[in-house]
């Protein structure tokens, strides 16, 4: 391990981690958890009890994504979850040992140990340097963009101008074609959706000035997307313990990527004539010009915490609401419910002439056959009890129920195996079976089989584990929520992900990136037909 106090000639000469380490183990396909937070190799001895350091203590600075907290000194503890780029960690004053390590075993809050070294600093000066955290309050943590073309390079350093002729030997002609999409309108975005404070969506999407780029009067373009309040610091610190090439990796066209900020290429000593590049969460830059906007869906779930259920989705588009009168059905003229709209239903139904009607709890009748109906259960697992809280995720009607012992609390529409039902092991399938949270990330690289293998994913949002290989998770490429889409995953809208997220267990520590079920605190899965 080397010395964790890296001296100004080697911070400006150390590569970027290649792209590919960014998609170690993605999520989505049997046996790929990320070995980062697999479980260690069982010990006889219990791990040290420490006090945790005060949160006004010094800091641990991370210096690579994926960073390990382990529950004692040694590799071969286990796990308890992992730091991303950046972070800022409280940490004890001194070393707690040095053995395996010698930068340094150092207790962090509120719980675990890390080896200070190449992943991580003690020297506080780095921080101002690297990568800006997520944003865990919104609904996309951070913001998104996706290949607009084939082979987007991702550069481990601001390249120079002949560099990146270089190495994007069409860029002259691409910028001439490109023209003025800059000026392109945007609309409405996931994180335009206001949260109350529990994370249920409060109302419709709101473009407020200054958010994601919006303008005073609420306005959002392609350019203004991608430039961000605070520039990033260009170039950037490394963080890498070793040389690396200038392109560390390249996208495929539609791949996605996270963006923790952006700047445009200064004048000297580095010219890249007003090119703006994007900052990933692991401090490579992307050129902005080869990006288009990922907005992520603004539609979400609802909270029946209130109102409870039956509650019903649409289906499908124009989907028209009757009235019932003396055993006939007459339409209700301009009353056309879109597709996937939520529709609390009375309980009540008839049938009339073959056909079958759920009543809305507004008095107005819709056919059985243009919705996915959530019924009120009669029967519960034998573990609903209490508060205790517990996730019901339906494959055939593409659903899912939070709930607090009996009580259900949000329901939604999800995207799961695109096989549906089959044999999971052996085919396109989500798992069935009742499984607990095992580990939560904010992000995470994603299998390119849960897209059909088209583009990559890297930094999907709000993933939550419950079985090696599957995975809840929020999107922000796509919206074919209520269809059976993807491979193994789970996926859900960037609200509903993010509110089941902050929901469930385990609890994510403060500044932390991903967590554990090492302390047993998962929340309980359901996934059935």
């Amino acid at each position: 391990m080397q010395d964790d106090r890296p001296g100004p000639n080697r911070s400006t000469r150390l590569g970027l981690p290649l792209l590919a380490a960014l998609a170690l183990a993605p999520l989505g396909c049997k046996g790929s958890s990320a070995p980062a937070l697999a479980k260690g190799e069982p010990t006889e001895e219990p791990p040290p009890d420490v006090p945790s350091p005060p949160a006004d203590g010094p800091k641990l600075i991370v210096l690579q994504s994926g960073t390990i907290v382990y529950d004692r000194p040694s590799t071969k503890g286990r796990p308890l979850g992992e730091l991303r780029a950046g972070a800022a960690i409280a940490r004890s004053s001194d070393a707690f040992t040095r053995r395996e390590c010698p930068g340094g075993w150092y207790v962090v809050r509120p719980r675990g140990f890390v080896c200070a070294g190449e992943a991580a600093t003690t020297d506080p000066s780095l921080a101002a340097a690297l990568p800006s955290g997520p944003d865990l309050s919104r609904a996309l943590p951070y913001r998104y963009g996706r290949a607009r073309t084939e082979g987007v390079p991702v550069y481990t350093r601001l390249p120079m101008p002949a560099e990146q002729s270089t190495e994007e030997p069409d860029l002259k002609r691409y910028l001439t074609k490109r023209g003025s999409l800059d000026s392109e309108v945007l609309g409405a975005a996931a994180n335009d959706v206001p949260l109350d404070p529990r994370g249920v969506p409060a109302g419709p999407p709101v473009l407020m000035p200054g958010v994601d780029g919006a303008d005073a009067v609420g306005k959002r373009t392609v350019g203004s997307f991608f430039a961000f309040p605070a520039p990033a610091v260009a170039p950037l610190a490394p963080l890498a313990s070793r040389v690396a090439d200038l392109k560390g990796g390249v996208l495929r066209k539609g791949s996605g990527v996270a963006l923790a900020g952006s700047f445009v290429a200064s004048v000297a000593p580095n010219p890249g004539e007003g090119r703006r590049f994007g900052v990933t969460p692991s401090g490579q830059v992307v050129p902005i010009d080869r990006l288009k906007p990922a907005l992520g869906t603004t539609w979400h779930g609802l909270d029946v915490e209130k109102v409870g259920l039956p509650v019903a989705f649409v289906h499908k588009g124009g989907v028209t609401a009757w009235n019932l009168k003396k055993g006939e059905a007459e339409p209700i003229e301009d009353e056309e419910l879109e597709r996937r709209t939520a529709v609390p239903l009375s309980g009540k139904f008839r049938t009339v002439n073959g056909v079958r009607f759920e009543q809305s709890r507004e008095g107005y009748w819709l056919r059985a056959q243009d919705l996915v109906v959530i019924v009120r259960r009669t029967k519960f697992p034998d573990f609903a009890k209490g508060d205790q809280r517990w996730l019901d995720v339906s494959l055939a009607n593409q659903t899912l129920t939070a709930y607090e012992g009996q009580k259900p609390v949000y329901a939604t529409l999800i995207s799961s195996g695109r096989d549906v039902l089959k044999e999971a092991a052996e085919s396109a399938s989500t798992a069935r079976g009742t499984f607990r949270i095992r580990k939560k990330l904010v992000t995470a690289p994603l299998d390119s089989r849960e897209v059909h293998g088209d583009f990559d994913v890297a930094d999907a949002p709000w993933v939550m584990e419950f079985e090696p290989g599957y995975a809840l998770t929020g999107t922000y490429w796509g919206d074919g929520l209520g269809e059976a889409q993807t491979f193994h995953a789970v996926a859900l809208s960037p609200v509903d992900a993010r509110r089941l997220f902050h929901w469930v267990g385990p609890e994510l520590p403060e500044g932390w990136h991903g967590v554990t079920d090492a302390m047993g605190e998962g929340t309980t899965v359901v996934v059935r037909p």
